[in-house]
């Protein structure tokens, strides 16, 4: 495996003191202005603020963040527009970030930002690959950071590009920027007439991009430099891997099957788009079923290969972080404790595997670290069975509260209407519009869109190709005052989550044969055998038989990963060919299956939904879109019947 851990930049200027880079031996900006070389080459050269004027989702794609200016200029721009686009997305590649420190040491260089750099350095996430969501302006201004090496990451970018900023270190010093090959990819995300912008004018940068498809022309420079590159996306031939058009909605309207965890979720991330949604819940209340647990578990997933499951699980708690602390900011409380999760090891053997790994990754400590047990009891005052893996920004939620708060941030706009104890039975298609039907066929919801966020029960309203397994789950309350509890959550063989209030939660059972939906005893017994495990000596001050427990029923897909997208269309899948051209149900969405990590996961997936709906770049890299893509187990099908 080659290195995951992201290498911060360098903070150093040059004899001029203008912000330099040892590693690339280059400057960050135009030592004539940094501000004003983003206005000029690249809001000017690409024809803003007045292209945007009359747009709903205006896109642009940077290559080379550095300091962040050309981004704080843009979002400057957006402010002052009298005509800007409903929602702004500013996509960026950066592959050796500054810390928050660092940035905010260089951004006092540019006082006349220092209003919009605050909120960037507060916002700025830790130095972890992968894309990172950071949403200003109450979500009318997006940043999507991408940690990586822009030549692994913009071909697996899933967007529509409006304008490109070209702002790499210089060709000279850093050539794979600027490479036919990315230019290539570059235009692969380009809508029709695109534009595009840079500082360089070598000669080989021009042909790469005509090459691309993009016309290229030669502008005056800003400062010293006398010109400059802009250019419009004009390819000869029709593009072979064009980015899909937006959606077209006559009416932007949807409905959502599902009150837990996921149907909350995707309401609340509708709702600030300012889409209209029924919610629709068959039983009395949201939050009823699996989401009804009394608390859960939230912590990343680790693999020293830094596999898709540890990587859109990253994904997924870093946004759901960001979520969260968002309803908290406007207002809606939640019932949380961010106390750090302790993933204990079950023996020696383990232990040797999570230290090996954690120095492999090499992840900032502030995300997860390797703790030897003498450590590990010192941070959660009990004495454990061994040492792990610490997150330190993990711990516990109550669901219930989650839910709540997102459907009340949903209503406070007035965009949802909750409809609790409607069993839907069936979805109909009149036209464009979908029709949610009652046991009687009488019409619940109309809408042209549905999406399906109610768990193993998706599978009766539309064909997946997908067999999804329902899963018991029991967890066990310990009462206060038994035993001394640790100050953080237990992970590993079960989960032990202590409570303010001295009583602590224990579990879970994984039974895929019992339906039984009332606690039994043989399940507590069981759950202070995980204790034990954790906690050595602990389950003795407990008799199972006095104990109260809690159940729920997990939806899990076969390979454990949750099912989030367009759904496929199984009467129109007469070839084989990808997930990008499956046939799908024009309008029907889904997302559910999250298995035991709906807090880690609701959050990413009803963004991802809201994202597919409107057109926006997604938060994921393609390959977790994929992995996660409906239609991938019909796909796998048609593949192997071909075989």
């Amino acid at each position: 495996m080659g290195r995951v851990a992201i290498v911060p930049a360098t903070l150093a200027l040059d004899a001029f003191g203008t912000p330099y880079s040892p590693q690339y031996r280059d400057i960050y900006h135009s030592a004539d202005s940094g501000p004003g070389q983003a206005r000029h080459v690249f809001l000017g050269g690409n024809g803003l603020p007045a292209r945007w004027a009359g747009t709903r989702v205006f896109t642009i794609v940077e290559t080379g963040f550095g300091l962040g200016l050309n981004f704080l200029a843009t979002w400057d721009a957006w402010r002052s527009a009298p005509a800007r686009p409903e929602r702004l997305h500013f996509v960026s590649v950066e592959k050796h970030p500054f810390s928050r420190d660092g940035l905010a040491a260089l951004h006092a260089r540019y006082p006349e930002f220092a209003p919009l750099a605050t909120q960037l350095q507060s916002a700025w996430p830790l130095p972890l690959p992968g894309l990172h969501r950071l949403e200003f302006e109450d979500g009318r201004v997006t940043l999507t950071l991408a940690f990586a090496d822009a030549a692994d990451v913009v071909p697996r970018l899933r967007l529509a590009a409006d304008a490109f900023y070209l702002d790499g270190f210089a060709p000279a010093r850093n050539p794979d920027m600027w490479s036919p090959g990315m230019m290539k990819a570059l235009g692969r995300l380009a809508r029709a007439n695109a534009s595009l912008a840079t500082y360089t004018t070598a000669r080989a940068v021009r042909d790469a991009l005509a090459a691309a498809g993009f016309a290229p022309e030669l502008r005056p420079g800003f400062g010293r430099k006398r010109n400059m590159l802009a250019a419009r996306f004009a390819p000869h031939a029709t593009p072979h891997r064009a980015p899909p058009a937006a959606p077209a909605w006559d009416e932007r309207r949807a409905i959502v099957i599902g009150a837990g965890l996921a149907g909350a979720a995707v309401s609340e991330r509708l709702a600030a788009r300012g889409w209209r949604i029924e919610l629709i819940e068959r039983l009395a209340t949201p939050a009823a079923e699996a989401s009804g647990i009394p608390a859960g578990v939230f912590h990343p997933h680790v693999s020293r290969d830094d596999s898709v499951l540890s990587r859109l699980t990253r994904a997924g708690f870093l946004y759901a972080l960001r979520r969260w602390h968002a309803l908290e900011a406007a207002g809606h409380h939640l019932a949380w404790g961010r106390c750090g999760v302790l993933q204990v090891a079950k023996d020696a053997r383990e232990e040797a595997r999570m230290a090996a790994t954690a120095r492999a990754l090499d992840f900032p400590r502030d995300y997860v670290d390797y703790l030897p047990r003498i450590r590990a009891e010192g941070l959660t005052g009990r004495d454990v069975r061994a040492g792990g893996w610490w997150f330190p920004d993990s711990g516990w939620m109550r669901l219930a509260g989650l839910v709540t708060a997102q459907i009340a941030a949903s209503r406070s706009g007035g965009n949802l209407t909750l409809r609790t104890g409607l069993a839907v039975e069936a979805l109909d298609r009149e036209g464009d519009r979908w029709r949610a039907l009652d046991a009687d066929g009488k019409v619940i919801a109309s809408a042209p869109v549905v999406v399906l966020a109610n768990s193993h029960d998706a599978i009766r309203l539309a064909p997946l190709g997908a067999a999804l397994k329902r899963v018991r789950g029991q967890l066990t309350r310990l009462p206060a005052g038994r035993i001394p509890l640790p100050t953080a959550v237990l992970a590993g063989a079960g989960h032990f989550i202590p409570d303010a209030n001295g009583s602590a939660l224990v579990g879970a059972t994984y039974d895929l044969e019992s339906e039984a939906p009332n606690p039994r005893a043989e399940d507590d017994a069981g759950n202070l055998e995980r204790l034990e495990r954790l906690l050595p000596g602990a389950a003795a001050a407990f008799d199972p038989a006095a104990l109260e427990g809690a159940v729920g029923f997990r939806c899990v897909a076969a390979d454990r990963l949750p099912l989030i997208g367009a759904l496929p269309d199984a009467g129109a899948a007469r070839t084989v060919g990808t997930l990008r051209n499956f046939p799908r149900v024009p309008g029907l969405y889904g997302a559910f299956a999250y298995a035991s990590r709906g807090l880690t996961w609701a959050a990413l997936g009803g963004e991802m939904i809201a994202s597919l709906l409107d057109g926006e770049p997604l938060p994921v890299e393609d390959d977790l879109a994929g992995a996660v893509d409906p239609a991938r187990f019909m796909l796998r099908r048609a593949r192997r019947t071909l075989i």
